[in-house]
């Protein structure tokens, strides 16, 4: 079982730093994962230094934080704001599910870097659980949807 209260108690240190925590994931997704860029037009030819000064990169990065710290403080009555989610990802983006997945642990590991005190092994294990959670239900949304990459 998820540790939702523990999953907000982190969102709760870090929600006012989501530019700069945002920025950091999608840095490192593109660096530990480039097959994903493709999927953002406006960052897919752009090099990793590029990347480092753009501020739509930064905005995109508080997008997807800001997101998934709305579906925290849910305590897993989120269904609504994952049925939205996947549809812009499905029918727009044409995303796979599992850039979610991908996401998701890079969430853990960027909050970890820098939130140490913060992202103690329970709290990783409760972001982890949580962010398990969301993964699944979105693909259970695409599974509905017929989703084909």
């Amino acid at each position: 079982m998820a540790d939702w209260g523990m999953a907000n108690e982190v969102w709760g240190a870090v929600e006012g730093k989501l530019p700069s925590l945002g920025q950091a994931v999608m840095l490192r997704l593109f660096k530990d994962h480039p097959e994903t860029k493709v999927y953002f037009d406006k960052f897919k030819n752009m090099s990793q230094s590029q990347l480092e000064k753009d501020e739509d990169l930064k905005a995109q990065g508080t997008t997807v934080l800001k997101a998934l710290g709305d579906m925290v403080k849910l305590k897993g009555n989120h269904s609504s704001n994952v049925k939205a989610l996947a549809a812009t990802h499905i029918h727009k983006h044409k995303v796979p599910p599992e850039n979610f997945t991908l996401a998701s642990k890079v969430i853990v590991a960027v909050l970890t870097e820098k939130y140490p005190s913060e992202m103690t092994g329970p709290a990783q294990q409760a972001f982890t659980d949580v962010l398990r959670i969301v993964c699944t239900d979105l693909e259970a949304e695409y599974k509905a949807a017929g989703f084909k990459a």
